[in-house]
């Protein structure tokens, strides 16, 4: 559709790459976020700014290298390192495969699967990942557990509009 505009365009809009910045699934191996591209958040926000299309003032753009880091960091986002013990984690069945393995992957006590959505009873604070559409069905999804002490995720992953 635009393509023929960028044929024409040339080498005007060539974009380099150096070979020294990170070409992987890890941006900055110094930070606890190490998959979060704050770079490329700043010149979304300074593109923003100079085309005056969108409001970027006290709002959070969060890039990163794949979906997966991106929850890992929501879940972060969301959950204390301060509290006695990890907070829960769940999603209704059926729930992108990668969830259970993904929330326990860094092990650093801030966050625990504790599995479907349906069946969770525990009374003590969770984060319920909502996936709308659901990609193993297609489905729109809405919250399930719908008590206090509950914050959400909606990963939007496959959502089109």
């Amino acid at each position: 559709m635009s393509e023929p505009y960028w044929q024409k365009m040339g080498d005007k809009c060539t974009v380099v790459i150096s070979v020294w910045q990170w070409l992987s699934y890890v941006s900055d191996i110094t930070n606890l976020c190490w998959f979060l591209e704050s770079e490329l958040a700043e010149e979304i926000r300074r593109l923003h700014h100079l085309v005056a299309n969108t409001e970027t003032e006290g709002r959070y753009i969060v890039v990163g290298t794949g979906s997966t880091q991106l929850f890992q960091a929501a879940l972060y986002a969301l959950s204390s390192p301060d509290s006695a013990e990890p907070i829960n984690v769940v999603s209704a069945v059926p729930y992108y495969s990668s969830y259970p393995a993904v929330t326990d992957f860094l092990k650093f006590g801030f966050y625990r699967w504790a599995g479907d959505a349906y069946t969770y009873k525990g009374d003590q604070p969770y984060i319920e990942l909502v996936t709308s559409p659901n990609n193993s069905d297609g489905f729109i999804w809405e919250t399930v557990v719908n008590r206090s002490g509950g914050k959400l995720i909606h990963d939007l992953a496959y959502y089109w509009p």
